[in-house]
């Protein structure tokens, strides 16, 4: 019964974990929600024969941290499925358990296939 409890506890955490990920990975990449600003680089200045160039790096840390937001909640979505995966195995030993204290019926190899 503990493995039942476990088992459900960490597969609804784990779902909760890639429910999380996706939907806030949804609301930035729509558009409805900001980056944290985790990069910040300043405006580049690079001096040439004709003076100096100033090249702006607002869209490059717009893109960097976007990058590193997939990449964080990516990170976020196997945590979950490595979760939920124990949840379910949990579940399975929990089961498979069960059947076998049924001192009534005694288990064939097609029962044991079917656990």
């Amino acid at each position: 019964m503990q493995h039942k409890i476990t088992g459900y506890l960490f597969l609804c955490i784990g779902v909760l974990f890639i429910l999380f990920a996706v939907l806030s990975m949804y609301k930035v990449f729509v558009g409805g929600q900001a980056v944290a600003p985790v990069v910040q680089l300043t405006d580049m200045n690079l001096k040439t024969q004709m003076g100096i160039m100033t090249f702006p790096m607002t869209n490059f840390n717009t893109l960097a941290n976007l990058g590193l937001f997939a990449i964080f909640m990516i990170f976020m979505v196997s945590v979950g499925g490595k979760l939920a995966s124990i949840g379910c195995n949990f579940l399975k030993i929990e089961r498979i358990y069960e059947a076998l204290l049924k001192k009534e019926q005694h288990l064939s190899k097609d029962d044991v296939k079917n656990l």
